[in-house]
C-alpha cells in the first residue's frame, strides 16, 4: 500500500511539472523560432531596432548613474565620477538612438580591436611555443594567423561584422528552441510513462 501512495505522489508530481512547464516550453520555442527565422532575413533591421535598445538602456543607466552620483556627492563629498560616467552614458545612448548605423559600426571596431589584440597575443604565444618546441605549435601558429587574418578582414568590412553577429544570435536562438522542443518530447514522453 506505501508503494501506491509513492506511485501517486510522483504521477502528481509529473503532471504537475509537465502542465507547468510545457506551455512555457512551447511558447519559448516558438517565440525564439520566429526571431531567429525575422533574424535571418531581415538583419540590418535587427540591428538597428538593437543599437536602438542599446542606446537607450544606455540613457537609463546613464541617468541613474548621474542621480546616484549627485546624491552620493551630497552626502559623502564624492560621487562626481559617477555623475561624468553617467553623462557621457547619456550622451552615448543619445547618440546611439540617433545614429544607429554608425553606432553599430563603431561598436563592431571596438569588438575587432579587441579580436585583434587578442589574435596577436595568440600569435606570440605561438611563436613562443615554437622556440620552446612544446606542444602543438604548428596548429597554434596556422590559428592565430587565421585569426588576425579575420580581425583585419572585419575591419575593412565592419558591417559584415555586424551581420555575421546577428547570423550568430540567430542560430543560437534556434538551437534554444531545439533544446526547448526536445524538453516538451521528453516531458511528454516521461508523462506517458508515468
Amino acid at each position: 500500500m506505501p508503494k501506491t501512495k509513492k506511485t501517486n505522489s510522483i504521477t502528481a508530481s509529473v503532471k504537475r511539472l509537465y502542465n507547468q512547464s510545457a506551455p512555457l516550453l512551447i511558447c519559448e520555442a516558438l517565440l525564439f523560432g520566429i526571431a531567429a527565422i525575422f533574424m535571418f532575413f531581415k538583419p540590418v533591421a535587427i540591428l538597428t531596432a538593437l543599437t536602438f535598445v542599446i542606446g537607450i538602456a544606455l540613457v537609463v543607466f546613464g541617468l541613474y548613474r548621474t542621480i546616484a552620483g549627485f546624491i552620493v556627492s551630497r552626502d559623502m563629498g564624492g560621487g562626481w565620477f559617477d555623475v561624468v560616467f553617467g553623462l557621457v552614458n547619456v550622451v552615448l545612448g543619445v547618440i546611439f538612438c540617433i545614429y544607429p548605423v554608425g553606432s553599430i559600426i563603431s561598436l563592431v571596431y571596438v569588438f575587432v580591436l579587441l579580436f585583434l589584440f587578442k589574435s596577436l597575443r595568440a600569435l606570440i604565444f605561438s611563436i613562443n611555443m615554437i622556440r620552446a618546441k612544446f606542444g602543438h605549435y604548428w596548429f597554434d601558429l596556422i590559428m592565430s594567423v587565421i585569426l588576425i587574418a579575420l580581425a583585419v578582414l572585419l575591419l575593412v568590412y565592419p558591417v559584415a561584422g555586424a551581420v555575421v553577429m546577428v547570423y550568430y544570435l540567430a542560430i543560437t536562438l534556434l538551437l534554444y528552441a531545439a533544446a526547448d522542443v526536445y524538453m516538451y518530447i521528453e516531458l511528454l514522453r516521461l508523462k506517458k510513462l508515468v
